[in-house]
C-alpha cells in the first residue's frame, strides 16, 4: 500500500485539504489519478485490493472521496461499494472500469456511486470535473446530515435562514406548493438553496413519510441517466442480466426531485414528458407501461424560458414543469439577510468545534454585506467558515477580513467570477506558478520541493501556461 500525501491547501477546499482514496490494481491508473490529484494539491491514498480498502476504511478516518475500480484482484468493486454503504460510510464514490456496461453503471449508481468513468480516460478535464463535483457533493451531504442529526425535529424552514421580504415570500410559496399535488419548478442561481426548498416542500406535504429521491440530471451521461431514471429490462442491452427498477419507481408514493432539469438531454426530456403527462414510465427495452404515483419537483440554475427560446429545452415539457414556480433570490438581492446568515454559520461552527462564539464587528458585517457574492449562500458560508478556522481571535474586524480574502478577490475583484471556469482556473494557475518561481529564485528543483509537484509536472504546466524560465 503506497501513501502519497500533499499538505498545501486546495483551491476549492472546505477548511481542510481533501483526501482522495484511489483503489485500482493497475499502476498506470493509479499514476494517472495521482498526477491529477497532485496537480489539484489534494491528499491521496493508493490501494490495490479489496482487502486493503476494507482495512484502511476500518482503521482510519474516512477519505473525502473514493475512486474505485469495478474489478480488483481479490473481489468486485461493486460488492465493496455495497459494503461501504452498508457500513454507513457516506462519502462519494466514483466507479471506474475498462469493461464498461450500462448495467454495471446503473447498478453502481443505485448502490450509491456518484459517477461512473470508463477507461481509457481520454478526457482528463472530464475526470477533474467529476472529482470536483463529487467532493462538493460530499461536503454538502455531510453538512446536511449534521444539520438533520442535530435538528431532526425542528421546523423545516430553520435551515433556510433569512427574514427578508423576499425570503418570507419564498416561505409562503413553499407552504402553498406543499399543500397542492402540482409540479413545482424551483429556479435560482447556484448556491441559493434549491435543494432545501425541495426538501421543505416534501416535508410539509402529505407524502412526508414516503421516499424523497433526488437525481441530478446534469451529473449523469445520457445513456446512464435514462436507465437510472426509468429502469431497464433483462436483456435490454449487453450486461443487463436482470430487470432493474429506476428512480421513478423508487419514489413511488413519495417525491422525486429532478435537479438541474435544464441539463437533461433531449432524448430524456421526451421520456420525462411522458411520465409527467401520463404518470407512467417504460423500462428501457420494454413496451409495457408502469403506472406510478409520484410527486415531481424540478430545479434549475438556468432560466428555462430562455432555454426553450434557444431550442435547448422542450416547450411542451416546460409548460408541464412550470405549474408552480418558486424563484430563489440571489444573495445580492437580500443583503439584509447576511448578518443573520453569518451568525448562523458562526454559531453552527463554534458549537460543532466546542469553542466560544466568535463575533464579527459592525464594520466587518457592513463590508461583507456590500459584496455581491456570486456564489450566493454557499460561497458566503465557505468564506465565513474559512475565517473561523484560520482566525485566532474571538473578534473578527474589518482588517481581519482582508487577510482572508481569496487571492483572486483581492487582485481582480468580482470580475474574476465573470469569466468562465477555464479562464479563471488558467489565470489562477499562471499567477501561482509565476509567484512560485519568483519565491524559489527561478530554481525549478526548489519550486518542485516547495509545491510538492514532480519536476516534469512543473515543466508541463509552465509550457502550457506560456511561462518562460529565466
Amino acid at each position: 500500500m503506497n501513501n502519497s500525501l500533499n499538505s498545501l491547501p486546495a483551491d476549492s477546499d472546505r477548511h481542510l485539504t481533501p483526501t482522495v482514496m484511489v483503489a485500482d490494481d493497475e499502476a498506470f491508473t493509479r499514476q494517472f489519478f495521482g498526477m491529477i490529484l497532485q496537480e489539484e494539491v489534494y491528499k491521496y491514498i493508493e490501494l490495490t485490493t479489496v482487502a486493503e480498502c476494507r482495512s484502511y476504511l476500518e482503521n482510519n478516518t474516512n477519505p473525502d472521496l473514493i475512486v474505485l475500480d469495478i474489478r480488483l484482484p481479490d473481489g468486485s468493486g461493486l460488492d465493496l461499494l455495497k459494503w461501504i454503504r452498508d457500513r454507513g460510510i457516506n462519502v462519494p464514490v466514483i466507479m471506474i472500469t475498462a469493461y464498461g456496461s450500462i448495467s454495471d453503471a446503473v447498478l453502481a449508481v443505485k448502490i450509491g456511486a456518484f459517477d461512473f468513468l470508463t477507461k481509457p480516460f481520454e478526457d482528463t478535464n472530464k475526470v477533474r470535473i467529476s472529482i470536483k463535483r463529487a467532493l462538493e457533493y460530499g461536503w454538502l451531504e455531510k453538512e446536511n446530515r449534521m444539520l438533520r442529526a442535530r435538528h431532526g425535529s425542528r421546523d423545516v424552514f430553520e435551515d433556510m435562514v433569512g427574514k427578508s421580504e423576499k425570503m418570507q415570500y419564498v416561505y409562503e410559496l413553499i407552504k402553498r406548493a406543499a399543500a397542492a399535488p402540482t409540479n413545482v419548478l424551483i429556479e435560482g442561481e447556484s448556491g441559493t438553496g434549491k435543494d432545501l426548498v425541495a426538501r421543505a416542500i416534501h416535508s410539509l406535504s402529505d407524502r412526508r413519510g414516503q421516499a424523497f429521491v433526488t437525481v441530478n440530471c446534469g451529473a449523469l451521461p445520457e445513456g446512464l441517466l435514462e436507465s437510472a431514471l426509468f429502469g431497464y429490462e433483462k436483456g435490454a442491452f449487453t450486461g443487463a442480466l436482470k430487470t432493474t427498477q429506476g428512480f421513478f419507481e423508487e419514489a413511488h408514493n413519495g417525491t422525486l426531485f429532478l435537479d438541474e432539469i435544464g441539463d437533461a438531454p433531449p432524448s430524456v426530456q421526451v421520456k420525462i414528458l411522458r411520465a409527467v403527462e401520463d404518470r407512467v414510465i417504460y423500462h428501457v427495452g420494454s413496451t409495457k407501461p408502469v403506472s406510478l404515483d409520484v410527486r415531481l419537483l424540478f430545479a434549475t440554475n438556468k432560466e428555462l424560458a430562455k432555454e426553450v427560446a434557444a431550442g435547448r429545452f422542450r416547450n411542451d415539457l416546460f409548460y408541464r414543469v412550470n405549474v408552480v414556480k418558486i424563484t430563489l433570490p440571489p444573495l445580492r438581492e437580500r443583503r439584509e439577510d447576511l448578518p443573520q446568515l453569518i451568525d448562523s454559520f458562526v454559531e453552527d461552527y463554534c458549537r460543532k468545534s466546542g469553542i466560544k462564539k466568535r463575533i464579527f464587528t459592525d464594520e466587518a458585517l457592513s463590508y461583507l454585506s456590500s459584496r455581491s457574492w456570486p456564489g450566493n449562500v454557499r460561497q458566503l458560508k465557505n468564506w465565513v467558515l474559512r475565517i473561523m478556522v484560520l482566525h485566532p481571535g474571538k473578534v473578527v474586524g474589518l482588517d481581519d477580513l482582508h487577510r482572508y480574502l481569496d487571492e483572486e478577490d483581492s487582485q481582480e475583484g468580482e470580475s474574476f467570477y465573470d469569466t468562465s471556469y477555464q479562464q479563471a482556473r488558467q489565470s489562477f494557475e499562471k499567477r501561482y506558478f509565476e509567484r512560485l518561481l519568483h519565491r524559489a529564485g527561478w530554481d525549478l528543483n526548489r519550486a518542485a520541493r516547495q509545491s510538492k509537484m514532480h519536476l516534469a509536472s512543473i515543466y508541463r504546466k509552465l509550457n502550457a501556461l506560456g511561462i518562460k524560465v529565466k
